[in-house]
C-alpha cells in the first residue's frame, strides 16, 4: 500500500521546487525588486542549492516560501492571459452565436423587429418551438464548456484593464432588449461589462415550458448579437465585453450571495414591517402567516418598501393582487402567499445587489443599472450597509448620498442614443474623451469621500459634479452647433432626456459590508471561514481601500428625443 504521507510530501516539495525556480527566473529577468532592510532579503541569502541543481529545501524559510507562492501566482496568471486575448475570446463567442442564430438575426433586422418580437414570433409555431428546443441542452452545455475553458482568462484580462473606467451591468439577466445599453451610456464609460444571459438563465430554462424556452433562447441570442460589432471592434479598451458570472464558474459563490441577501432581507423586513427579526427563518415564519392581501396590508409599516415594480400604480393591495397574478412573481416563486412573495422578493433583490457589488469590486469597475426597480433595491442595500457601519457613531444620518439624481432627475440632457457604428467611429477617432472624464472624476470623488468628512465634503463633492455636468451640457451644445457626424449620424440626434443618478454608501474603508464582516464588525453570519475562496482575497484587499461603493443609473424619462 502506498504511503500517502510520503506522497503528499513529495508532491508539496515538487510544487515548492517549481515555485522557487520561477522566483529565481523572475529575479534574473529583473521583474522583482526588494528594498534593502526587509527581512526576506536575509532569508534569500541563506538559500543554497543541492549538488543536482535543485534547491536545498532545508535552507528555505517561511518568508521565502510565501514570496515564492505569491510570485508563482502572478507568473501563472500572466501565462494564462497569454494563452488567449480578450479579443480572441469575444470573437469566438460571437462567431458561435452568429453560426447558430445569424439567420434569425438577419430576418429580425430586415423586418425591423426587436429581440422580443423575434422571440414571440418564433415561439408561436410548434415547428419553430421544436426546432429551437431540440438541441437546447447541448447549446447551453456548449456555452457552459466555453466559459469554463476561457472565463477565468477573460476575467483576468478585464481585471487588469487598470486605466479603463469599467461599467459593470447588473440588476437584471441582461440589458433591456428594447434598448442598446452601450448606445445609452458607452460615452460615459470606457468598457461596459455584460453578463452571459444563457448562463444566468440556465436554472430558469429548467422551469419553463418549451414555448417559453424558445422565446427566451431567441430573445437572448438576438439581444446579444446586437452587441457583436461593439464587442469585436478593433479598439482598446473594448467598448463592450461579455463575461461569465464568476458565481457560475465557482459553485460556492451563489449560496454565499444568497446568505448575504438573507442578512439584508432582515434589515429590509425590519423597515417594511416596523419590527425586528433575529433570523431569516423568523422573518419567513412571520411572512408565512400573512397569507392574504389584507393581512399583509395590516402589517406593513412602510408601503414604499413593498416594491415589486416602480411602474406599477395603485395601492399596496392593488400591487399585491397584481403580483399574485403575474407569472414572474407567483409562477417562478411557486407560491400564492403574498407574505412569502414579499420576503422572497427582498432576499432575491438583495442577493443580486450583493453579487453586483462584489462582481464590480472583482473587476475593479462601477455598477451600472438601467432598471429603476433594481436601482431602488440597490440603493436600499447600500443604505443598510451604511447604517450597520454607522451604528454607535455620528454617521447614522450619512447612510446614503444621491448626487446626480438630485441635480438632474428626469431633466438631464445627455448623449444617450448613440448608434453602435457611431460609437465605434468615435472611439477610433479618440473623440469626446472629456465626456468619460467628467463621469469618472465625479465617480472617483464620491467614492473617496471618507465618512468622517462626509458632512464637510458632501456639498463640495456634488457642487463639483454639478459644475462638471454644467460644463458637459455646454460642450454638448457646442458639439451640436458644429454639426459633427460620426458614421453618418449627427450628434444632435443622440440627445436624450432622463436621469443620470449616482448613489454611494458612506462606509469608509469597507467597500461594502463584506470588509467589516471579515473583522466581525458588522454581520454575525457568515464568518470569514464561510466566504468562498474566490472572494477571500477581496476581503483583505478591501480593508486597505478608502473607497465607498458607488452605483450609476442611466434611465430615459420619456424615451429618446
Amino acid at each position: 500500500m502506498a504511503d500517502n504521507g510520503n506522497s503528499d510530501q513529495e508532491a508539496y516539495e515538487a510544487r515548492l521546487q517549481r515555485r522557487l525556480r520561477i522566483l529565481k527566473e523572475q529575479f534574473e529577468a529583473g521583474k522583482i525588486h526588494i528594498a534593502e532592510g526587509l527581512q526576506v532579503v536575509d532569508s534569500l541569502k541563506l538559500v543554497t542549492y543541492a549538488p543536482d541543481g535543485t534547491v536545498d529545501l532545508s535552507t528555505v524559510d517561511g518568508l521565502v516560501r510565501s514570496m515564492a507562492l505569491a510570485i508563482e501566482a502572478m507568473h501563472d496568471r500572466e501565462e494564462m492571459k497569454k494563452s488567449a486575448s480578450l479579443a480572441d475570446i469575444q470573437t469566438k463567442y460571437f462567431e458561435f452565436l452568429q453560426a447558430n442564430f445569424g439567420h434569425f438575426y438577419r430576418i429580425m433586422v430586415d423586418r425591423g423587429l426587436t429581440p422580443h418580437d423575434a422571440g414571440v414570433a418564433l415561439s408561436q409555431t410548434p415547428e419553430g418551438v421544436a426546432e429551437l428546443t431540440r438541441n437546447l441542452k447541448n447549446f447551453l452545455d456548449t456555452i457552459d464548456d466555453f466559459w469554463r475553458a476561457t472565463g477565468q482568462i477573460a476575467i483576468a484580462h478585464v481585471e487588469d484593464m487598470h486605466e479603463a473606467m469599467k461599467g459593470v451591468y447588473g440588476g437584471d439577466l441582461f440589458p433591456s432588449a428594447s434598448e442598446n445599453i452601450a448606445s445609452k451610456c458607452a460615452l460615459y464609460t470606457d468598457t461596459i461589462i455584460l453578463p452571459d444571459p444563457f448562463l444566468r438563465s440556465k436554472a430558469v430554462f429548467e422551469r419553463l415550458g418549451e414555448d417559453s424556452q424558445a422565446y427566451y433562447l431567441i430573445k437572448h441570442a438576438m439581444n446579444l448579437l446586437q452587441y457583436k460589432d461593439l464587442a469585436c471592434a478593433d479598439v482598446q479598451p473594448p467598448i463592450v465585453a461579455v463575461l461569465p458570472d464568476a458565481s457560475v464558474l465557482d459553485e460556492d459563490e451563489r449560496p454565499f450571495f444568497y446568505k448575504l441577501g438573507q442578512e439584508d432581507a432582515l434589515l429590509h423586513g425590519a423597515r417594511l414591517f416596523g419590527r425586528t427579526f433575529g433570523t431569516f427563518d423568523e422573518l419567513m415564519s412571520f411572512c408565512r402567516g400573512l397569507d392574504t392581501v389584507e393581512r399583509v396590508v395590516a402589517e406593513v409599516e412602510d408601503p414604499q418598501r413593498a416594491l415589486f415594480d416602480t411602474e406599477w400604480r395603485g395601492s399596496l393591495a392593488d400591487q399585491l393582487q397584481r403580483a399574485l397574478g403575474d407569472d414572474l412573481y407567483s409562477g417562478l416563486l411557486h407560491t400564492s402567499n403574498p407574505g412569502i412573495m414579499l420576503a422572497s422578493q427582498a432576499v432575491g433583490r438583495m442577493s443580486a445587489s450583493n453579487e453586483l457589488l462584489i462582481k464590480s469590486r472583482q473587476l475593479r469597475g462601477t455598477p451600472i443599472i438601467d432598471a429603476p426597480t433594481s436601482w431602488q433595491y440597490f440603493v436600499w442595500k447600500l443604505e443598510y450597509d451604511s447604517n450597520r457601519v454607522a451604528e454607535g457613531n455620528e454617521l447614522r444620518d450619512l447612510h446614503i448620498v444621491r448626487g446626480l439624481q438630485s441635480l438632474a432627475s428626469d431633466k438631464m440632457q445627455w448623449l444617450g442614443n448613440v448608434p453602435p457604428a457611431a460609437l465605434i467611429e468615435v472611439r477610433k477617432a479618440g473623440a469626446l474623451g472629456e465626456v468619460r472624464e467628467i463621469m469618472s472624476v465625479g465617480v472617483d470623488e464620491i467614492a473617496r469621500a471618507a465618512p468622517a468628512d462626509f458632512v464637510r465634503t458632501n456639498e463640495r463633492v456634488f457642487d463639483n459634479i454639478s459644475t462638471a455636468f454644467a460644463t458637459h451640457q455646454e460642450k454638448v451644445r457646442a458639439l451640436i452647433a458644429k454639426k459633427w457626424k460620426f458614421a453618418g449620424s449627427d450628434i444632435g440626434s443622440w440627445i436624450v432626456v432622463g436621469s443620470l443618478a449616482a448613489t454611494a454608501a458612506a462606509t469608509g474603508a469597507p467597500t461594502w459590508g463584506l470588509a467589516a464582516l471579515a473583522a466581525d464588525q458588522v454581520l454575525d453570519p457568515p464568518k470569514l471561514h464561510d466566504i468562498p475562496k474566490s472572494i477571500k482575497s477581496l476581503v483583505e484587499e478591501t480593508k486597505k481601500l478608502k473607497r465607498s461603493p458607488v452605483g450609476l443609473l442611466f434611465k430615459y424619462s420619456q424615451g429618446k428625443v
